[in-house]
């Protein structure tokens, strides 16, 4: 669906100065605001054409937020699947060879076959963070538990929004999943289930953003140097932490705190994926990503304490976790035949 025209206007006057920083680059507008999706809170996510690997990227220019990711022009002519369904909804601001005008029309022929592929991502990632969860429970590793059984059911989400050809967009995915055709067994209850959005109130969100901004911290302040740092840049500015906050207050001051702890524990499960790899990279550790709030909290080289896991909300007990567990990879499994 095309923007309408006031719209994309309205877009690159606010954008206007963070264009001037790229003043000979291909820019487009992805992300929620290229779906008409977007709140007065949400940054825009900008794609940069560059030829030089440039770590992704938050940036504020008088009041307008950003977010900034850079591709090259062979990624862009042959995005990996996520960003072929981006692309799909782009909104070219400038495009002085084409590259983006003959890329955007390719990813909308192939819409539908890209949601597909980037689905079947999303759901084997769920399946593995399932798998884990009744091992780690066995364990009495319930913060691991935890974790693993949000990871699947953020991953869940993914998959079931892309399958119906929706692009999954963080702060929205309540919402998104809410909106989903109603042809079949909802699966909004065992991924609010899954999702513990049982815990939601305005005081899990503050705790749960409280928890982030230490996370956020550590990644900026520790991945500086780091062989991990260039995938970890946009955590670089503390813009990154300021969106968030934006985000969560005008959810939370909208009566929106279900939707507030959704968006935060997606948040949650990519940043500690990616404090993750930092503290692998930082110890030579092989990646498994069985153990990871183990070792972030564990040993002389941990990162966080017990206690950001526990503002983070990673705090269901072991009945709760197995009871949410079932029903997910049953929805999971239910999904994996469509595909």
């Amino acid at each position: 669906m095309e923007q309408p025209r006031h719209e994309t206007d309205a877009s690159v006057k606010s954008i206007l100065p963070a264009l001037k920083t790229f003043p000979t680059n291909d820019i487009a507008i992805i992300g929620c605001h290229a779906l008409n999706l977007s709140r007065r809170s949400c940054e825009y996510d900008l794609l940069v054409v560059s030829r030089d690997p440039i770590p992704d990227k938050f940036t504020k220019v008088a009041d307008v937020y950003a977010r900034i990711i850079f591709r090259n022009e062979r990624e862009v002519r042959q995005p990996d699947p996520e960003l072929a369904v981006t692309l799909a909804s782009a909104v070219t601001l400038r495009d002085s060879s084409l590259l983006l005008a003959t890329a955007t029309a390719d990813c909308k022929r192939s819409f539908r076959a890209n949601c597909k592929k980037a689905a079947e991502i999303h759901l084997a990632s769920s399946l593995k963070s399932l798998a884990r969860v009744d091992e780690l429970l066995s364990q009495k590793e319930t913060a691991e538990a935890d974790f693993s059984l949000l990871s699947a059911a953020r991953d869940f989400a993914w998959a079931d929004l892309l399958m119906n050809g929706v692009m999954p967009s963080p702060s929205h995915v309540l919402g998104q999943v809410k909106a989903l055709p109603k042809k079949r067994p909802s699966s909004f209850k065992v991924w609010a289930d899954a999702s513990g959005l049982e815990l939601a109130s305005r005081v899990s969100c503050e705790n749960r953003l409280e928890g982030l901004s230490v996370v956020y911290d550590v990644l900026r302040t520790s991945g500086i140097g780091s062989e991990a740092a260039p995938q970890l840049g946009r955590y670089q500015e503390i813009e990154a932490v300021e969106v968030m906050e934006m985000k969560t207050a005008e959810l939370l001051d909208s009566m929106q705190s279900a939707e507030c702890f959704s968006y935060l524990g997606q948040e949650s499960v990519q940043s500690l994926f990616d404090l993750y790899v930092l503290h692998a990279t930082r110890v030579s550790k092989e990646k498994d990503y069985s153990r990871v709030i183990r070792d972030l909290t564990v040993g002389d080289d941990r990162l966080i304490s017990e206690e950001v896991v526990k503002l983070l909300g990673l705090v269901r007990g072991p009945e709760i976790i197995r009871g949410a567990t079932p029903g997910l990879r049953t929805a999971v499994s239910l999904l994996a035949k469509r595909i």
